[in-house]
């Protein structure tokens, strides 16, 4: 176990030049001004800068100019003392003299106080699976009590809490033991493995689906043969295509000198008939006019002109009878090419056929081929799948037996302080409240009226008795409760609350209360308690007295 104690705690105004110093000791310590006008002297500015001075943000009204305000306090831990020096948001820590840490990082400042603590709190940040460490207010929830925030079951007392949502629980169970990053740890683990099973399982969902569909393709395919064997087909195939291919080009090239040729045959045919016609037309003209065609002159003989013109004419026939021949063979020539090109191209379409059936087959060959070999692995997926599923299960099985274990002691403090919040409830006769508002911490309560501050006060000590049952080796810090007193009670429930707070302060090695009015013989009896009674000014806890006696530790700590 260890024990925070607060020894002492200075305020300085270096604006104004004004300082209060306030001692405590182990025990009771009560900070109580007159009953009558008593109000406004300061005690809960003391009370608050206590764990202010550690780390907290507590909550001052608008008078208070934070800005001009440095709080040295001083406190052991065990049997070592440190000091705290608090600027704004600048922080040193001390011990026996020596700086040990100066820091405006709050982070830091939660790691090194922690260590000195020997206790730190670790949350999970907002949306967001890490653990950090707490700043140090988390750690004094359970001890501190603002005046303006006896409402029940919440930790409202320090400010900026908001930087991490739903604390409550979590921070409930690190007070008592429970929760500390190793359990955070144990959470995470377990939910990282549930959520790789999770993604595993999903994985063996889409691979059945990729091999019923793989199955579905396969049944519309024949096996084929080898693909050796189709490819050799294929090559074939191909040559025969390409021989085929250049066989119709010749026929294509001959086919096409074959018509150049009939056209110049036509056309010496037509040339000849022509020639033949204007040659008959001058054997006519000779036998009508006598005349030359050639010279022009009076033929008095025309026989011989006209033997030789009926000659040609023969000539020409002939000829005309030869082209016609070679007309005739040549369209048939051409007849003959056309049908074997034809028949070719049937051959080549035969052909053209095959090749594509034997690319299809190779196609097919290749699907099945990688739809067998997809299926193969997918059946290695689906073991392998399997065995890392099981794997994780069996890591699974030792974090969630440990994760019992904390759920079964979770349940027995839930039990334990529905019982302990029961007594309380029929001792102050707190009928308001509901049984099903206090069987477990998940749930909250607040009285109502004149009962609300003391069943925030019940709560806070009802926690503080169960982490003293279940976190013995535990830190555990000061109980300060600012002002219980001060809230609209009757007399008798204002007395009943005190009385309950002190009759709980054998539980506490320190505890510290401002109460307006506190007449030590209405409670005390035979306790050692130390009562600092306020008589300064209304808003004037701060003097120059006090800040001139302590002027000098003011420059130490700060040239430090």
């Amino acid at each position: 176990m260890i024990n925070i104690i607060f020894k002492k705690i200075i305020i300085f105004d270096t604006f104004e030049e004004k300082a209060v110093s306030m001692k405590f000791m182990t025990g009771i310590n009560i900070i109580t001004s007159s009953e009558i006008n008593g109000t406004d002297r300061g005690k809960s500015v003391l009370l608050r800068s206590l764990y202010h001075s550690l780390g907290a943000d507590a909550f001052f009204d608008s008078k208070w100019n934070e800005k001009s305000k440095i709080y040295i306090l001083f406190f052991m831990v065990d049997n070592l003392e440190y000091c705290i020096y608090r600027s704004q948001q600048f922080f040193k820590i001390f011990k026996n003299n020596e700086l040990l840490i100066s820091t405006s990082n709050r982070t830091e400042l939660a790691e090194f106080l922690g260590d000195i603590f020997k206790y730190k709190i670790y949350l999970p940040k907002k949306n967001s699976e890490s653990l950090v460490i707490a700043p140090p207010a988390y750690s004094y929830l359970f001890n501190f009590l603002d005046q303006d925030y006896y409402v029940g079951t919440k930790f409202n007392s320090f400010n900026k809490l908001s930087q991490f949502s739903n604390f409550k629980l979590d921070v409930i169970y690190s007070h008592l033991g429970i929760y500390n990053q190793e359990y955070f740890n144990l959470i995470r683990k377990k939910e990282s493995i549930e959520r790789y099973i999770k993604d595993k399982k999903n994985q063996e969902n889409e691979i059945e689906i990729m091999k019923i569909r793989a199955h579905d393709i396969l049944e519309g395919f024949t096996c084929p043969e080898t693909i050796k064997a189709l490819e050799d087909d294929l090559k074939i195939e191909v040559e025969r295509y390409s021989k085929l291919l250049s066989e119709m080009n010749k026929i294509r090239n001959k086919l096409v000198s074959l018509r150049n040729e009939l056209e110049e045959q036509k056309i010496t045919e037509n040339q000849l008939s022509t020639y033949s016609n204007n040659q008959e037309n001058v054997l006519k003209k000779i036998l009508k006019t006598k005349i030359c065609p050639e010279c022009s002159t009076t033929l008095s003989d025309n026989i011989n002109v006209m033997s030789r013109k009926y000659n040609l004419i023969e000539n020409i026939i002939t000829l005309k009878d030869n082209i016609k021949i070679q007309i005739q063979q040549t369209e048939k020539e051409i007849d003959s090419n056309e049908k074997l090109y034809f028949n070719l191209t049937i051959k080549l379409k035969e052909i053209d056929s095959k090749i594509n059936t034997r690319q299809n087959k190779i196609k097919d060959f290749a699907k099945v081929k990688g739809l067998n070999i997809l299926i193969d692995e997918l059946n290695h997926d689906l073991v392998k799948n399997n065995i890392e599923i099981k794997e994780f299960e069996f890591t699974l099985k030792p974090i969630m037996k440990e994760i019992k274990k904390i759920k079964k002691r979770i349940k027995n403090i839930d039990e334990n302080y529905s019982i302990l919040i029961d007594q309380l409830k029929n001792r102050f006769q707190l009928n308001e409240l509901e049984k099903n508002s206090y069987d477990s911490m998940k749930s909250s309560f607040c009285a109502s009226g004149s009962n609300k501050p003391l069943s925030t006060v019940i709560w806070y000590l009802v926690l503080n008795q169960l982490k003293r049952n279940y976190n013995k080796e535990g830190t555990f810090f000061p109980m300060v409760f600012d002002s219980p007193n001060n809230a609209e009670m009757d007399k008798n429930k204002k007395h009943a609350l005190i009385e309950y707070i002190l009759e709980e302060s054998p539980n506490f090695k320190q505890l510290i209360i401002s109460a307006i009015g506190f007449k030590s013989e209405e409670y005390i009896k035979d306790k050692n308690v130390n009562i600092k009674l306020l008589e300064n000014n209304k808003y004037e806890l701060l003097s120059k007295k006090e800040y001139m006696c302590n002027l000098d530790l003011l420059k130490r700590l700060n040239d430090a």
